[in-house]
């Protein structure tokens, strides 16, 4: 393999690790996106099932404890959310991981080449 052989083999590769770079970016957009969509719905959804609630309450002590209710269904929510969250960012962490030790095994065989080639030369 030639000097503008390896070049363009290099630039391919460099430029395949890119778009992986860019897919694994534009989904973990995606779905933290739609995470955000679902949360966004599902308050919406508790909050107006707890008006409805509100609005049949008798008194103090069923409104106070319809407080809670909603207080304990937010907080179930968001936990969720959160962990979702972490896993989508864990799984995108890995991915780039992966594509990390894809490039160095490739610049590694790049560079063993150019050894090569370069004691053949002197």
């Amino acid at each position: 393999m030639d000097t503008i052989e390896l070049f363009n083999k290099t630039n391919q590769a460099s430029l395949e690790q890119v778009r992986k770079l860019t897919d694994i970016n534009q989904q973990t957009f995606q779905k933290l996106l739609e995470q955000q969509l679902d949360l966004t719905t599902s308050l919406v959804s508790v909050s107006m099932k707890h008006l409805e609630q509100v609005g049949k309450a008798k008194g103090y002590q069923e409104l106070v404890t319809l407080q809670g209710g909603l207080l304990r269904a937010y907080s179930e929510q968001m936990t969720t959310t959160f962990k979702q969250g972490h896993e989508i960012l864990n799984d995108a962490r890995h991915s780039m991981n992966r594509l990390m030790d894809d490039s160095v095994k490739v610049a590694e065989e790049t560079v063993k080449h150019v050894g090569t080639v370069a004691r053949k030369a002197a």
